[in-house]
């Protein structure tokens, strides 16, 4: 499988604690229609504490919000929903007693303890994930990471291609509040950035800026990871148009941020 280029949006504006909120401004900032549920994962016997998974997949909708008269809606589901709901009618000491039938309904608590995102929006052709802070922006790059690293390369005839890319990153970080974005790859060292979504977005920042995702990656042996280092490089994207991108010989690309800010200036 190849290696994706991923967007991740910081510092979202979404009303993220009330699901129907965040449902409806989504719909009314991507003109789309959404159905806002959940996905059917367990069933609780709370008379036995007993948990049992739920084989099936099954979609309960709470809610639609329609922006046009189309019949195409956007998918927007409430993470780990049900496993709340449960919680909510026992409390986490009694849930953690209870008997799981099956590995699925071993889940639950992971649900409750370990988060990662809040909701999901997705169709065929979208997949938004949206955290606390940063959002999983889902802008899809033609070529994966290995052409994109190259179109950053001095002989490279791609500007615009790379200039239409960030435009559509932009607009797409726009859309939710986002001021910054870090793009990466999600395998090699930087899968480790992207699986840390979670994080507030100051600290995932301070993860990218002090390489620590590649301490902590497999990828890389560790006898080979000062080297690595030396020719990872992180640049602005912007830097890239103002012709202050400097990359030789062994040097390559493996973070970029964007703060927009020279797109946003007057």
């Amino acid at each position: 499988m190849g290696w994706d280029v991923v967007e991740i949006g910081l510092r979202h504006n979404l009303p993220v604690k009330d699901p129907f909120a965040t449902a409806q401004e989504v719909a009314k900032r991507m003109k789309r229609n959404i159905r806002l549920g959940y996905s059917n994962d367990y069933e609780y016997d709370i008379a036995n504490n007993v948990v049992s998974g739920v084989k099936d997949y099954e979609f309960i909708e709470l809610g639609r919000y329609e922006e046009n008269e189309s019949e195409d809606f956007l998918r927007m589901t409430i993470s780990n929903y049900q496993a709340h709901q449960i919680l909510e009618s026992v409390g986490i000491d009694k849930l953690r007693q209870a008997t799981f039938v099956d590995d699925i309904a071993e889940f639950i608590l992971s649900d409750i303890e370990e988060p990662f995102e809040l909701y999901e929006i997705e169709d065929a052709d979208t997949y938004i994930r949206i955290f606390k802070e940063n959002v999983d922006l889902d802008v899809y790059v033609e070529g994966r990471w290995r052409v994109w690293e190259d179109a950053f390369l001095p002989s490279s005839p791609h500007r615009e291609w790379l200039r239409n890319y960030r435009m559509q990153i932009y607009n797409r970080a726009k859309l939710f509040g986002c001021q910054e974005v870090i793009i990466c790859s999600d395998q090699g060292p930087t899968e480790e950035i992207y699986d840390k979504m979670n994080f507030s977005a100051d600290k995932l920042k301070e993860y990218a800026h002090s390489f620590q995702y590649l301490k902590d990656s497999n990828w890389v042996e560790e006898w080979e990871k000062e080297e690595w280092k030396k020719n990872a490089k992180h640049i602005m994207f912007s830097s890239y148009f103002q012709n202050q991108l400097d990359l030789s010989g062994e040097d390559f690309v493996e973070v970029i941020y964007d703060d927009f800010s020279d797109i946003d200036t007057p």
